[in-house]
């Protein structure tokens, strides 16, 4: 981080918070077996808009929050359909280069999958080793008609109820300049930004390209 401040300075680590990109290096990776769905890590909605790669989510180390749910096809009858179950979810720890998966259990049919969920679910991971042990886990609460429409609503309201580590701040209302209303004049000669810029817009991905393109065009 050090080194990044050297480098780019304060107007361009600016530019890098603005433009939604991090500067913090990844340790860590959490991903499951086709049959499980991660829905959410550390109360942020994993799809294509939030991270890179939802399929491998990279995560530094250190103490996350994952939101899950069982998501596969079983047999009804005579015909394939989609069994899916309510969100769990678990805390882990994880170490520089730990890599975790979460398994997914053997169903074959509807009344196979009714019957393992309504014991209750053993869920699993497994490491960058192949060891495999099992997590504590709790159900997600939710509340209304469809309680996890909005996931990371769902998440902040069950940690908020649970009082745990990963409940929402409470902060005090200040006023917040806005950052993005405001001209930033570097001094003459001095082309820092501009090879911010191109720094952020190389280490993009496609989208994050379109959507830089699209904000550049409407200035």
């Amino acid at each position: 981080m050090l080194l990044w401040k050297k480098l780019l300075g304060p107007v361009a680590l600016m530019s890098l918070s603005m433009l939604g990109f991090s500067v913090q290096s990844y340790a860590a990776t959490i991903s499951s077996q086709s049959d499980v769905e991660i829905l959410a890590l550390d109360g942020v909605e994993v799809n294509d808009e939030n991270f890179a790669n939802p399929e491998m989510l990279e995560v530094p180390a250190g103490h996350h929050q994952v939101v899950f749910r069982y998501y596969g096809d079983v047999r009804k009858g005579q015909r394939d359909v989609i069994y899916s179950t309510a969100p769990d979810v678990f805390a882990i720890d994880l170490k520089q280069d730990d890599s975790i998966k979460i398994l997914a259990p053997h169903l074959n049919s509807y009344t196979q999958a009714e019957s393992y969920f309504r014991r209750g679910a053993e869920w699993q991971i497994q490491d960058q080793h192949g060891d495999v042990k099992s997590v504590r886990y709790e159900a997600l609460t939710g509340h209304g008609i469809m309680p996890f429409n909005n996931i990371e609503g769902a998440v902040a309201r069950h940690n908020a109820e649970q009082g745990n580590e990963f409940a929402p701040q409470v902060q005090q209302s200040v006023a917040t300049p806005n950052i993005a209303a405001q001209k930033i004049t570097p001094p003459k000669g001095d082309d820092t930004l501009i090879q911010t810029i191109q720094l952020l817009y190389n280490n993009a991905s496609p989208a994050q390209k379109q959507k830089i393109k699209a904000w550049v065009a409407g200035q």
